[in-house]
Parts: C-alpha cells; structure tokens; sequence
C-alpha cells in the first residue's frame, strides 16, 4: 500500500478520487470542485490517494498545521472496505509525526456514524463531544453540528483554539473572502 499526494485536478486518478469524495460524504461536509481546484497546491494541504497493487482503493485529505495534523476526509471504495485499508493509512500518518491529530465527526445519530466513532477510537483517537461547528465546506454552505476526535489525548481548550484559528486562516479565509 502507498499514498501519493496529487497536485493537480485533471487526471484520471484525480477524476476517480472525486467520484468517491461525492459519494462518501454528504453535500454540506465536502468542497465544490472549483474551491478543491484552488487548493490542491496548498504547501499544507495533501489530497493524498491510497494505491494497492496498482489500483486506487481511497484517499486520506489532510492538512499540516504547526505541532497539529487535521484529517479532513477518509475514504475507501465499498468495494475495498473491511480490507484494513483505512486503517493501515491512519496508522501510517499517526507513525509519520509526533503532532497531534484532530479530525470531525458526525454525531453519533445514525449506524454509520457510530461504526465511524468506534473505528476512529480503536486506533487511539478520543471522543469529545463539546459543542462544535464545521465551518462551510462551500460557498453559502450551512455549518453543521459534528464531534472532534483527537489522538492521542482529549482536546484541551488551548488546542481547540489553535485548530479553529489554523483552519480559519489557513483552510477557510482565503478562500471564502
């Protein structure tokens, strides 16, 4: 299994990545393509795809701040799900770095979103569930309710402070002005 980080938006692999994004995540947790174009490049950020054996099997988005690592999005093919795939990508960027690593969550009101909560917590993370927002994925996006997780401690008020002023300037303003 590897990751290899694309940077642009106009190939095949790029096209088959996208695909997967629009299926895996609702409409208000995911970028509009004209807003994922202007990012890609971001010294940051990394739109990095999983390979095994040659063929695509996910992706895992990212983003680098001082000291932190943001997950942004994690998926898997439904073809390729159950195969430990997720798994071993999440362990590899957890053993790449001493940072912390931070991540959203839906809240645990449906199957899906609890199996995502247990998954994250069997490889460390820690639920916390203060009152937090996503800011809009999208241009006139809504901001919907989520948990973050966080490995390997819990969130302190210090942390979740330095999270939403990295994401604000680093992933949401210059975008969004």
């Amino acid at each position: 299994m590897k990751r290899v980080r694309l940077t642009q938006t106009d190939n095949t692999v790029f096209l088959q990545a996208w695909e997967l994004y629009g299926d895996a995540f609702p409409e208000e947790e995911r970028r509009e393509l004209d807003l994922q174009k202007q990012i890609i490049n971001h010294a940051n950020y990394h739109f990095d795809i999983v390979i095994v054996d040659e063929v695509f099997s996910g992706f895992i988005l990212w983003w680098q701040f001082e000291g932190l690592r943001y997950i942004e999005h994690l998926a898997t093919p439904i073809e390729y799900r159950g195969r430990g795939y997720g798994k071993t990508v999440v362990e590899q960027l957890i053993s790449e770095s001493h940072d912390d690593i931070i991540l959203e969550v839906e809240l645990p009101d449906c199957d899906s979103s609890k199996r995502r909560i247990d998954f994250y917590e069997r490889l460390g993370f820690k639920l916390n569930t203060i009152d937090y927002k996503q800011l809009p994925m999208r241009k006139n996006g809504i901001s919907p309710e989520m948990f973050l997780m966080t490995y390997p401690d819990e969130l302190t008020a210090v942390k979740l402070s330095f999270f939403k002023k990295s994401f604000k300037r680093i992933c949401y303003a210059p975008y969004f002005e």
